[in-house]
């Protein structure tokens, strides 16, 4: 993997561990302020990288001409 999809993919997985940890937080009605800013922080580092990085290339044309994946909130 080259640096910037290095970086990008560290960010995320941080992202998933945080949202993960603030779900599992927040269910239990103990997520503190503290802890929903440093995941709004996180977030806002990670969407920037995505779309500083957006259109670089990738090493793979698995998925090439498919459309992309669209996730409902409302399912």
């Amino acid at each position: 993997m080259s640096r910037p999809h290095t970086q990008l993919a560290v960010l995320l997985r941080r992202c998933q561990w945080m949202v993960d940890e603030a779900a599992y937080k927040l269910g239990g009605k103990r997520l503190p302020a503290t802890d929903r800013q440093d995941l709004a922080e996180a977030l806002d580092e990670l969407s920037a990288a995505l779309r500083e990085y957006r259109d670089a290339p990738t090493d793979t044309d698995v998925d090439a001409g498919e459309p992309p994946t669209i996730v409902d909130p409302e399912s």
